[in-house]
């Protein structure tokens, strides 16, 4: 198969070439119309960059819906240092190639494997990035040398981008620098299951149009002012499984687009009123399962606050009287024990429960 009849694609991709031309990755066409066909290529076990360069000429004459590279350059990564060359994209990759989504899994990529560069770097295909399971590094290159002292950013490239994700790395940090220039496409982003600690307050500076965002299954502690002043239209916010144990006064006034509040699983004792007061108008659910509430008094104004279209999820750890109590329910129970100093007095049996007293004190005088 020629190279100039590859180039022929139909709409939404290209026919694949042979088996000997793009060995050692495969290539398939899924016809969803008469007139229109998914490309996807996939690439396993590819033991360097090499392997992949090899078949790069032919890549370039193709429209790509999905391109996948699992299980690779584990070959360059039993070298060490020696071998950060040969676990990398190869040179202008994302400028060369016509690739809709990318998903990279399970392979040793370099710190800088998006940045070999030899000409401008320019990407207007690329609309999905996603790397899991696929780097060992606390930081990866967001800036590229491009010569004469100059550092552009790799994520830059893809002005059509609208979801990165880099999921089971070993990121420690989130700042204005892992986007160094505006990404007005991103709708996405997921940093899920890494190692971060710290976010900066500026980390979404240049995220405009940020509408998910997932920072779950990290070590975060705090994240106040994270979004203020920033006019970003967050819908879902997933902070689940961190060491977080108070989101701050300024969270809620600052999302007021938010719909989904995601906080499960992490050190939340205390529900303070100044925390949670301002809610968005169109924040539906809030999920704070896993958490060690506290359900004394301090907690009456939840259902007030809380209007009952509002989906409100969480467990009371204590008191002891409420463990395992929703905490809706427990609000609505401490409002008949609380004074209003609040103290809270002796907790009032239910009816069923005093006539099952009675019935047992009877039992016992007969």
């Amino acid at each position: 198969m020629s190279v100039a009849f590859l180039a022929t694609s139909a709409l939404g991709g290209s026919l694949c070439p042979s088996r000997s031309e793009i060995y050692p990755c495969t290539c398939a066409n899924i016809h969803i119309h008469r007139k229109n066909i998914i490309t996807i290529v996939s690439c396993y076990r590819l033991e360097n960059t090499d392997a992949l360069e090899a078949i790069f000429p032919f890549l370039r004459t193709m429209e790509i819906d999905r391109f996948y590279l699992y299980d690779s350059f584990w070959e360059a990564n039993m070298l060490g240092a020696a071998g950060e060359s040969q676990k990398v994209l190869p040179t202008d990759w994302l400028t060369l190639l016509n690739i809709k989504e990318v998903e990279i899994v399970d392979s040793a990529l370099s710190s800088c494997f998006a940045c070999q560069w030899r000409i401008n770097c320019r990407n207007i295909v690329t609309t999905s990035f996603k790397i899991t399971n696929s780097s060992s590094s606390e930081r990866i290159c967001s800036l590229c040398e491009v010569g004469r002292g100059n550092k552009h950013p790799w994520t830059g490239c893809m002005s059509k981008l609208k979801d990165f994700h880099f999921n089971y790395g070993k990121l420690i940090s989130f700042g204005v620098d892992f986007f160094p220039m505006a990404m007005r496409e991103l709708i996405n982003l997921d940093l899920s299951y890494n190692q971060i600690v710290k976010v900066d307050s500026n980390a979404l500076k240049n995220t405009p149009n940020l509408q998910k965002l997932d920072l779950s299954h990290n070590a975060i502690e705090f994240f106040d002012h994270m979004f203020s002043n920033q006019g970003i239209p967050l819908e879902y916010l997933d902070v689940s499984d961190n060491l977080i144990k108070t989101v701050g006064a300024d969270l809620l006034p600052s999302l007021p687009l938010l719909k989904t509040l995601k906080a499960r699983n992490n050190g939340i004792v205390d529900l303070k009123l100044n925390e949670w007061e301002k809610i968005p108008d169109r924040l539906r659910v809030i999920d704070l399962e896993n958490n060690p509430l506290n359900c004394d008094c301090n907690i009456r104004w939840i259902n007030s606050t809380f209007k009952v279209h509002m989906e409100l999820s969480g467990t009371c750890a204590t008191p002891s009287d409420y463990n395992g109590s929703q905490v809706r329910k427990a609000s609505r129970l401490v409002m008949d024990r609380c004074d209003s100093s609040g103290v809270m007095g002796t907790r009032k049996p239910s009816s069923k429960r005093s006539m099952e007293r009675r019935r047992r004190k009877q039992s016992h005088r007969e």
